[in-house]
């Protein structure tokens, strides 16, 4: 008599139907059964050092795959270290599945090591606001419907994060039947509006196209670059947008906002009409744009509705659903005789001056950079001052391959997401570009690449300090408390002991060597910037006066 096929089963099985090779996560008690199904089905498992930079690598995994990614915890603390990546995840709109453990139903009540339950860590509840979905799921029984509606919801609409906590005995409860439903992808187009945006255009004099992170992630970038040809209108690009087009582009007009350039927010402020592309218009994009230059019109694309038309006093047209298919059918309706001709600059330099200093500029490190990696490349891009300097400095030449997260920005996400881009796309060469602070939270992960030879080159800028913070600090309240590192990290040593290799530069030739041979190595290499501690990063009109 053949065995009855466990919850365990039919959960791994299904994650191998969707497409699933990998996953990530650190192993306990509680999530074994699912973890050790996985792997009976074929799917990888990457053991990380953290449980946030195993879920910052399921997003990196999902960001490269476009299609669902799995990361995991035990219970208890294992799946409150989950939690920062999943609101990550929420914020990019990432399809990540996080499972989580929990102790046997029929032991609910008892008081019990890493306790997931109402009685300490709640981990459905704690997860509910950080995902678009969150569900304990009690029984067996229960579990297609929930799993059925998990996956709908992270792989169609706005996509995202959704959660799991499995109780041990549910997991290995046999079942019957268990019927699981793959989603399809759906169009998922605004035809109501579409005849209003066209004719918003055309009646527009100085309109702007403002492309942000959606265009990224929804790979629009030919439509894009259709959209700005076929109306003749400039492009500039959010923070997370940068790489929405490519930095030579005749109608790219540069970055605007926090480590932007003044070319660009001079046009934020000129412009009667927005288009914007996949942004919520946050602080770190329209910080220089003044009140009164509000434009009369704004058009925004975005499957969230949650900002839309509610950040600026225009008048707004919204236009919901799926960007690259809205994109599709903007330009499907044109009457390319109905088009306004307009007299729009061209091929303009929107690029500034360099700073010169008696030590290493890492802005003329990332205005060379591009010119040194293969083509084929993503460069993840952590946060802090080396995030803006690379926003406002590094030459974007392949579209889509920039990726930055100024809005929830979580201090070494990068360095896990361009882990699970690695693991996905093992034929592009994979940058990570981190800071000090960032590699001191979360840089044991290297460990993780080398022990799954996942060749991953990390640039780390060492200026011994949490830069941004302190310049912000100096600047504003004339204080720097908590923000010099009084020991600083070795980076080189600390990659050499974790098994990778490490190349410490204090000059641009130096650094040019270093990418060539980490390049040429194909394994994980650690790349030190030892940079100048007075370089002013391009943050410093985002402050708030405290004083």
């Amino acid at each position: 008599m053949d065995l009855l096929k466990t919850v365990a089963d039919y959960m791994a099985e299904a994650l191998r139907n969707l497409g699933v090779k990998h996953s990530f996560g650190i192993i306990g008690k509680s999530i074994c059964p699912i973890v050790l199904k996985m792997v009976d089905y074929g799917i990888e498992f990457i053991p990380g050092r953290h449980e946030s930079s195993s879920g910052f690598e399921a997003s990196g995994y999902a960001l490269k795959t476009g299609n669902l990614a799995v990361a995991f915890g035990t219970s208890g603390p294992g799946g409150t270290n989950l939690l920062t990546a999943a609101a990550h995840a929420k914020a990019n709109n990432l399809p990540v599945l996080f499972i989580t453990g929990h102790q046997s139903i029929k032991e609910l009540g008892i008081p019990q090591c890493q306790d997931s339950s109402s009685y300490l860590a709640d981990l459905a509840e704690m997860f509910r606001p950080a995902t678009l979905f969150s569900k304990l799921v009690e029984r067996g029984d229960h579990f297609s419907t929930i799993f059925n509606h998990a996956i709908s919801i992270a792989l169609s609409g706005q996509r995202g994060p959704v959660h799991l906590c499995i109780p041990f005995d549910v997991q290995t409860e046999p079942l019957e039947e268990c019927r699981i439903v793959i989603p399809e992808r759906e169009t998922l187009v605004n035809y109501a509006n579409i005849n209003r945006v066209i004719n918003a255009i055309n009646h527009s004099k100085k309109p702007l196209i403002i492309a942000g992170k959606g265009v990224n992630r929804a790979g629009a970038h030919e439509e894009l670059i259709q959209l700005a040809e076929t109306f003749n209108i400039p492009v500039v690009t959010t923070p997370g947008g940068k790489g929405s087009i490519v930095w030579d582009h005749p109608l790219y007009h540069g970055p605007v906002g926090v480590g932007g350039c003044k070319h660009g927010d001079d046009l934020l402020n000129k412009s009667d009409l927005y288009i914007v592309l996949g942004s919520r218009l946050s602080d770190m994009t329209i910080c220089n744009l003044k009140a009164e230059n509000h434009p009369e019109t704004l058009i925004q694309f975005d499957v969230d509705p949650t900002f839309v038309g509610k950040i600026l006093t225009s008048h707004t047209i919204a236009v919901g659903g799926d960007l690259r298919d809205n994109l599709s059918l903007v330009l499907q309706n044109v009457d390319a005789s109905a088009i306004t001709e307009r007299d729009t600059e061209t091929a303009v330099n929107y690029k500034e001056e360099l700073p010169v200093l008696s030590n290493l500029s890492l802005a003329s490190v990332m205005s060379m950079m591009s010119d040194l990696i293969p083509y084929n490349n993503t460069v993840f891009v952590d946060d802090g001052s080396h995030g803006f300097n690379a926003v406002k400095w590094y030459n974007v030449k392949k579209p889509g391959s920039f990726v930055f997260d100024a809005y929830f920005a979580c201090m070494g996400n990068a360095i896990g997401m361009a882990i699970g881009a690695k693991a996905a796309s093992p034929e592009e060469t994979i940058f990570c570009i981190t800071g000090d602070g960032c590699f001191m939270m979360l840089g044991t992960e290297i460990n993780t690449a080398v022990c799954k030879n996942i060749p991953v080159i990390f640039i780390v800028v060492n200026n011994m300090q949490l830069d941004m913070a302190l310049k912000g600090m100096e600047k504003t309240t004339g204080r720097i408390d908590g923000t010099i590192f009084e020991v600083p990290m070795d980076a080189v040593k600390f990659a050499e002991s974790l098994g990778a290799a490490g190349f410490r530069c204090e000059t641009k030739e130096q650094f040019a060597a270093a990418i060539g041979e980490a390049v040429a190595l194909n394994r994980v290499a650690v790349i030190e910037l030892l940079t100048d501690r007075d370089e002013v990063p391009p943050t410093a009109h985002r402050v708030l006066n405290l004083n």
